[in-house]
C-alpha cells in the first residue's frame, strides 16, 4: 500500500470511488469512457515530502537540474545512432528552440523541464504536457497541465480516448490525445499510473518527519524528558495544576529552578533513558540512507563527501549518471519524440565529465582490441563515434607486429594474399631497404637482379644511369624460364619485384580542376537564380495579400460575417492566382534551363565533349511541373483562410470576426515569408538546374 493514500479531492467524486484503479477495461466495464482516477495525491506527496524532508528535496533537485542543464538534440533518420542535426538544419526547428531556449510565454526551457522531472518523481499519474500550435499546425509552445488536476480517459481501442482537466472554477476541460504529451514511468501493474521512488520511500519519509517533530519539542521543553513528579500524600487538583504549570519548561524558562514545599517530600523520576537516544541517532541514519536510495541518489552526489576515497566519490558519481540519471532521461526522450516526426529526439550527454571519463576507457578497450588484430579500423572507429573510412584495409582485420592482413570483415580475401611480395610488412615491399628477393623465385637467364629504385643504393644507381646495375647475376643454366606478367593499364613495372605504383597524369588532374570549378560555378548560378525566384514569388503572395485583406475588410464583407453568411470562395479567386504565378514563374524557370544548358555546353566545348540539344516536350513537362509545386502554395493558403473563417464563426461579434482573419491573413503571410519563401525557392531552382544538366 502506497504510504500516501489519500484521495485528490479536486478530481474524487462517489462514482470514481467506485470504479477503482489497476483493473484492466476488459474486466471493469462501467470503467470505459470514463476519466481514470488514482488514489495519489501529488499536493502531499510535495507538502509532507519534498518540502518537510531535506533528502527528499536534494535528491529531486539534483535529478531535475542535471536533467535541465543538458541541451536537446535531434538525430538524423529518426534513429538513435542517426547523425547529430547541427547548423541551417537544426536552427529551423522549432523544436530545439521550445525545449532549449523558452518553452512558453512564463516559462524559460530551464524552468519547465525542471518541474517536468520534480512532477515526474513526485506523482503517480506522471507528466501531462499541452501542446500549443500555431496557425499552420505547428507546435509553438509547451505547457505543463497540473497533474492533481489531470487524468486520463481509458479507452479499449485507442488506449486512451482524451484527458480531462479540472479548471479551478470547477468546469472539466477535455483535451484530444494529439494536443497532450503524456510521460510517465512504467508501472508493473497498471499501464495508466507511473511508478515513482515515494511509494518505496514512503514509510521512511514518515518516520524521519515524525523524528523531527520530536527533536524540536523535545528542545521546546527546555530540553528536558518527560518526567513523574511524585507527592507524598493527598493533592488536590489546583495543587497539581500548580505544580505542572511550575515545572512545565519551554524556551523563555530555559535554566529555571523550581522550589516547592510538601509535608511529606515530593520524588521526580525521570522516564527517559540513553539507549533510546542511541536508537534515535541510528534511526535517523537508516532513514536518511532509505530515502537516498530510493531515489538513487548517493550522499556525494548531494554535496557530502565525508568519510569518502576520491575513488568512492567517483564511483558514486557515475552510478549516479549510470543507474539513476540515464534511466530518468530514457522516458523523457521517447515521450517528447512524438512532438518531431522526422528527426529522433535525445539528450546531449556528451559534455557530462564522468561519462566522459567512461568513454575514454571504452576507447582504449577498443584500441587495445585493434592493435591485437581483433576488430577492424571501421569496427573501432565507430566504436568510439567516428564516420567509417571507405578502404577495404580499413575492413580488414590488421596482425601484429607489422599490421599483415589476414582477413576482411566485409569481403572474402582473396587466397594467400597476405603471402605475396609487396604486401604490406612483406619481404619485396617497396620502401623496405636491403630485402632480398623471396626463395624460389622465378629469374630470367642470366638477368641481374635490379636494385631496388626507393633505396639509397637504387636511388643513386639511378640518378647516375646505372639502373641496370646488379647485386648478383642469376646464371642462365640455373634459372627456369620466366613469362612476364601482362601489364596492368594505368601502372607501371617498379623494379624486378614487378610492385605496382599508380600513376596520375596531367589530363587527369586538369580535368579534376575543371570538374571542381564548374560544380562552384553551378553552385553560385543556383543560389543567384534562387535568390531572383524568391523576389518573384514575394511579389506574387504580396498581391495576393493585398486583395485578400481589402475583400475581408470591406463593408459587404464585415456585414456578411456579422450575419455568418460570407462566401469564402468569393474571396478566395485560386484560378486567378494560379494564372498569375504560371505568368511571373514561367519566364524565370525557363531562363534557369537555358542558362544552365548553356553552361553545359561551354564545359563541354573546353573539354571536348559534344552536349545535345535540350528535347522541347521535356522541357515545357519541366517547367509546368515546377511551377506545380509553386502553386501548391496557392492551396495551402485557400485551406488556411477556410479554417481562419470557421473558427470565426464561434465568436458572437461581426467585428471581433473580421479583426481575428484580418489578423490570422496576415500572420498567415508573414509565417510563409519567414519560413518557407527562401527554401521553396532554393528547392525549384536547383530541381530546374539540375534537369539540364542531366538531360
Amino acid at each position: 500500500m502506497a504510504w500516501n493514500s489519500r484521495q485528490n479531492k479536486s478530481l474524487d467524486g462517489p462514482q470514481a470511488k467506485q470504479l477503482g484503479y489497476g483493473l484492466p477495461i476488459s474486466s471493469n466495464p462501467s470503467f470505459v469512457g470514463k476519466s481514470y482516477r488514482d488514489s495519489w495525491d501529488i499536493e502531499r506527496a510535495y507538502r509532507e515530502g519534498m518540502s518537510k524532508i531535506t533528502w527528499v528535496n536534494r535528491c529531486i533537485d539534483a535529478i531535475s537540474g542535471n536533467q535541465a542543464r543538458l541541451p536537446i538534440i535531434l538525430r538524423k533518420d529518426n534513429s538513435n545512432m542517426g547523425e547529430i542535426v547541427v547548423g541551417r538544419e537544426a536552427n529551423r526547428s522549432n523544436l530545439l528552440e521550445i525545449l532549449n531556449n523558452r518553452a512558453n510565454l512564463g516559462e524559460n526551457s530551464f524552468i519547465f523541464r525542471y518541474r517536468l522531472s520534480a512532477q515526474l518523481l513526485l506523482g503517480t499519474r506522471g507528466v501531462f504536457i499541452e501542446k500549443i500550435r500555431g496557425r499552420d499546425g505547428g507546435i509553438i509552445a509547451l505547457n505543463l497541465l497540473p497533474p492533481q488536476s489531470t487524468a486520463p480517459i481509458p479507452d479499449p481501442k485507442t488506449f486512451v480516448k482524451g484527458y480531462e482537466v479540472m479548471m479551478p472554477y470547477g468546469e472539466k476541460k477535455f483535451l484530444k490525445p494529439e494536443d497532450v504529451c503524456w510521460i510517465r514511468r512504467p508501472h508493473p501493474l497498471d499501464p495508466y499510473l507511473s511508478l515513482t521512488p515515494l511509494e518505496a520511500a514512503g514509510v521512511a519519509i514518515e518516520i524521519e518527519n515524525l523524528a523531527k517533530l520530536y527533536n524540536r519539542n523535545y528542545l521546546l521543553n527546555d530540553g528536558r524528558p518527560g518526567g513523574l513528579l511524585v507527592v507524598r500524600g493527598e493533592i488536590d487538583e489546583d495543587d497539581k495544576e500548580e505544580l505542572k504549570s511550575r515545572f512545565r519548561g519551554n524556551l523563555a524558562k530555559t535554566g529555571h529552578t523550581t522550589v516547592i514545599a510538601a509535608d511529606d517530600g515530593v520524588d521526580y523520576v525521570d522516564t527517559s533513558a540513553s539507549p533510546r537516544d542511541a536508537a534515535y541517532i541510528q534511526m535517523r541514519q537508516v532513514t536518511k540512507e532509505e530515502i537516498l536510495s530510493a531515489f538513487g541518489v548517493p550522499e556525494s552526489v548531494i554535496g557530502n563527501a565525508a568519510g569518502r576515497t576520491f575513488s568512492n566519490a567517483a564511483e558514486e558519481i557515475r552510478v549516479f549518471w549510470m543507474e539513476t540519471m540515464l534511466p530518468h532521461l530514457e522516458p523523457i526522450a521517447r515521450a517528447l519524440d512524438e512532438l518531431d516526426d522526422k528527426y529522433y529526439v535525445d539528450f546531449d550527454t556528451s559534455e557530462v565529465p564522468i561519462l566522459m571519463l567512461y568513454k575514454q576507457e571504452r576507447d582504449r578497450y577498443l584500441l587495445q582490441e585493434f592493435q591485437g588484430g581483433l576488430i577492424s579500423a571501421n569496427e573501432y572507429r565507430t566504436g568510439s563515434s567516428r564516420k567509417e573510412v571507405e578502404a577495404d584495409l580499413a575492413d580488414s582485420l590488421l596482425a601484429n607486429p607489422n599490421l599483415i592482413p589476414i582477413a576482411n570483415t566485409k569481403k572474402k580475401m582473396e587466397e594467400n594474399a597476405a603471402q605475396v611480395p609487396g604486401a604490406p610488412g612483406m619481404p619485396g615491399m617497396p620502401g623496405m631497404p636491403g630485402m632480398p628477393p623471396m626463395p624460389g623465385a622465378p629469374m630470367p637467364p642470366g638477368a641481374p637482379v635490379p636494385l631496388d629504385p626507393n633505396t639509397m643504393q637504387g636511388a643513386m644507381a639511378e640518378a647516375a644511369g646505372a639502373g641496370e646495375l646488379a647485386q648478383t647475376t642469376v646464371p642462365a643454366e640455373a634459372a627456369p624460364p620466366v613469362t612476364p606478367p601482362p601489364p596492368v593499364p594505368g601502372m607501371t613495372m617498379a623494379g624486378a619485384d614487378a610492385s605496382l605504383v599508380e600513376t596520375k597524369t596531367e589530363e587527369d588532374e586538369i580535368e579534376e580542376k575543371n570538374d571542381s570549378y564548374f560544380e562552384d560555378k553551378s553552385e553560385m548560378a543556383i543560389e543567384r537564380w534562387a535568390e531572383i525566384l524568391s523576389r518573384s514569388i514575394e511579389r506574387v503572395i504580396e498581391r495576393q495579400q493585398r486583395v485578400v485583406l481589402e475583400k475581408v475588410t470591406g463593408m459587404k464583407a464585415r456585414k456578411a460575417l456579422s450575419a455568418g453568411t460570407l462566401e469564402v470562395d468569393a474571396v478566395l479567386a485560386i484560378d486567378t492566382w494560379d494564372r498569375q504565378m504560371e505568368e511571373d514563374i514561367k519566364p524565370i524557370l525557363s531562363a534557369i534551363i537555358r542558362d544552365s544548358h548553356d553552361a553545359r555546353k561551354e564545359f563541354g566545348e573546353a573539354n571536348g565533349i559534344k552536349v545535345k540539344s535540350l528535347p522541347k516536350l521535356d522541357t515545357v513537362k519541366t517547367v509546368d511541373s515546377q511551377v506545380g509545386v509553386i502553386k501548391s502554395l496557392n492551396r495551402e493558403n485557400v485551406n488556411e483562410i477556410q479554417r481562419l473563417y470557421i473558427d470565426s464563426l464561434n465568436l458572437i461579434d461581426g467585428d471581433s470576426r473580421a479583426s481575428m482573419i484580418r489578423e490570422g491573413i496576415v500572420d498567415m503571410y508573414t509565417n510563409f515569408f519567414a519560413k518557407e519563401q527562401a527554401e521553396i525557392a532554393m528547392d525549384v531552382a536547383r530541381s530546374t538546374w539540375n534537369y539540364a544538366q542531366t538531360v
